[in-house]
Formats: C-alpha cells, sequence, structure tokens
C-alpha cells in the first residue's frame, strides 16, 4: 500500500500535465455575418387632381330709368307746380 499511493499520485500528477498543455493548438475565427446596408425608398407623392372651377354666367347689369315730369298750373289763386319722378330698374 505504501507504493500504491505514491504511484497514484504520480500518474495524477501526469494526468493534470497533459492536460494543460494541448499536442496541438488551433484557434477558430468566426465572423458574424454584416446585414445588408438599408435601402430607404421615397415614393413620390400621388399627383392631386386639379381644382374644380365653376365659373357663372354674367349677370346683365340692372339699369334704372328715371324721368321726371313738371306741370304748371295757372289758378286764380296764383301758379301751381305739380313735380312727378318716376324710377324704373330693369333686371
Amino acid at each position: 500500500m505504501k507504493l500504491l499511493i505514491p504511484a497514484v499520485a504520480a500518474a495524477a500528477l501526469v494526468a493534470i500535465a497533459g492536460c494543460d498543455r494541448p499536442a496541438s493548438t488551433t484557434t477558430t475565427v468566426v465572423k458574424e455575418p454584416t446585414p445588408p446596408a438599408s435601402t430607404t425608398v421615397v415614393q413620390p407623392p400621388a399627383p392631386t387632381p386639379p381644382p374644380t372651377v365653376t365659373v357663372e354666367a354674367s349677370k346683365p347689369a340692372e339699369t334704372s330709368t328715371t324721368t321726371s315730369t313738371k306741370t304748371q298750373i295757372d289758378t286764380p289763386a296764383g301758379t301751381a307746380t305739380k313735380r312727378e319722378t318716376t324710377t324704373t330698374t330693369t333686371k
């Protein structure tokens, strides 16, 4: 038993030492894919319909006619004056 303990201890040291130094070293570099550049699509505004314009026919001008009459009558008391004004408006 005295020989077994030092032999197991030596074997354990050799196993631990073997784990610390690998036989070959390889390095793997993993590159993440880069996202594609963002693309912005600009839609032109929809054409607006032309404004609707309603033109009304011009109305005939109003005409206005004024007629004035003055009538004098001789009476025994003197002269009497009668004035009459007539205004006619046509649309």
